[in-house]
């Protein structure tokens, strides 16, 4: 039996949807993310129950088995977030280190722990469920606002399997994804105060979505988007009032600046990282995050005559996905979620071409096999993970 290229591949995935009827299509793919979100919360919700883990222990190797004990008491980034709204409610640091209940540290806005507070006490794996497909359907929903039907479900099927990673680790990319695809359908449609709202909400979680009030530019509302950005962000930062005095909150942010402070040297999986491993040589992040913030904004001011041109604006959205992970220098492995979001919207919107498809072919192969399919624990090298995220999104940017 022959085996089919990426590329080969992608193609019959293209052409089969064209004969699929669309409303057959939409739920299939609604059935599969909602049913993707459910057997990750029951899995996790089944190995934190200790006689079921235990059992389960009992039938596995000895490494497969370390590792399921340590899932017995869950501390990643799902319980971050509810211990934060916790610690939020209870007036303790939000960013302290906290090694008794989880692994890291809390990174995001104290607007974001108050957001995610019912979520903090409700059944874990119930709240766990929710999360995981409130942030599945919201991208859902989002890549839908900016695509024809057909189109947006081609690059919903082809997103799943790099959704399904982020799920792994109950992580908010997803979610930040789909609020900047958000702000891009409000701009679209001129509704500037529902695109400034996307983006403060977006910047409650991570600082760069900041950079979706850019979509403004070609639409030409600009002052007006900017001005309710303003009016909301300064109502979002102070909303955790409602449940602390003015000193402690600003004790918070504060805070809250000394760990942003402390991780802005690092580089993670971003063009400073591949710079660095390419060249040895150890720079600052701000000039290559400069260059790469005029390449992203040159397009808006060069080509000011493609303005009103709809494919413009979403080969600019997309630019902007792949822009915001791999320029920024706390790149994880799954903030490449939103990367490769942008990659899929550009591959199902532009016409069909044999060059775009072997290249986003790579970045398939790269980045949510490799991760999910693929075995081989030198593909999670630090190396070799820096070089099969950045480099084929770097490629695809860059045309």
């Amino acid at each position: 039996m022959p085996i089919t290229s990426p590329p080969s591949f992608l193609a019959n995935v293209s052409a089969r949807f064209g004969e699929i009827p669309l409303p057959t299509l939409r739920r299939f793919l609604v059935a599969i993310y909602l049913l993707t979100a459910l057997a990750d919360a029951a899995g996790k919700g089944l190995a934190t129950n200790p006689h079921v883990n235990a059992a389960a222990r009992r039938l596995l190797s000895s490494q497969s088995a370390t590792r399921l004990a340590k899932a017995a008491r869950p501390s990643g980034n799902f319980e971050i977030f509810r211990t934060a709204s916790r610690h939020l409610f209870s007036g303790d640091d939000l960013y302290a280190e906290y090694p008794a209940i989880h692994v890291d540290r809390f990174k995001y806005s104290p607007t974001f722990a108050l957001l995610f507070s019912p979520l903090a006490w409700l059944w874990w794996p119930l709240a766990l469920f929710l999360w995981s497909a409130t942030n599945a359907m919201l991208l859902f929903a989002a890549v839908r606002q900016v695509l024809p039907e057909r189109q947006a479900l081609l690059a919903l099927a082809l997103l799943h399997l790099e959704l399904l990673r982020g799920m792994q680790n109950a992580q908010s990319n997803a979610l930040v994804a789909a609020l900047i695809i958000f702000a891009f359908a409000a701009s679209e449609r001129g509704q500037s105060w529902r695109s400034a709202a996307a983006v403060a909400l977006g910047a409650c979680i991570k600082i760069f979505p900041l950079a979706a009030l850019t979509f403004a530019l070609p639409r030409r509302h600009a002052l007006r988007t900017g001005t309710a950005a303003a009016v909301i962000g300064a109502l979002l930062i102070a909303l955790p009032l409602v449940v602390m005095a003015p000193d402690q909150l600003v004790a918070q942010y504060r805070s809250w600046q000394g760990i942003e402070s402390a991780d802005a040297a690092q580089r993670w999986f971003s063009v400073m990282e591949l710079v660095h491993r390419a060249t040895d040589a150890t720079w600052p992040n701000w000039p290559i995050q400069l260059a790469g913030t005029i390449a992203l904004l040159a397009p808006l001011a060069l080509r000011r005559d493609r303005w009103d041109e709809q494919r413009f604006r979403v080969l600019y959205l997309c630019s902007l996905l792949l822009y915001v992970v791999l320029f920024n220098h706390q790149a994880e492995r799954a903030s490449y979620l939103i990367a490769f979001t942008g990659a899929a919207i550009w591959f199902a919107a532009e016409p069909v071409a044999p060059w775009r498809t072997a290249l986003f072919g790579v970045v398939m192969l790269a980045i949510p096999i490799a991760s999910t399919l693929l075995p081989g624990a030198w593909l999670r090298t630090p190396t070799m993970t820096t070089y099969r995220l950045a480099l084929p999104c770097l490629a695809i940017w860059l045309a």
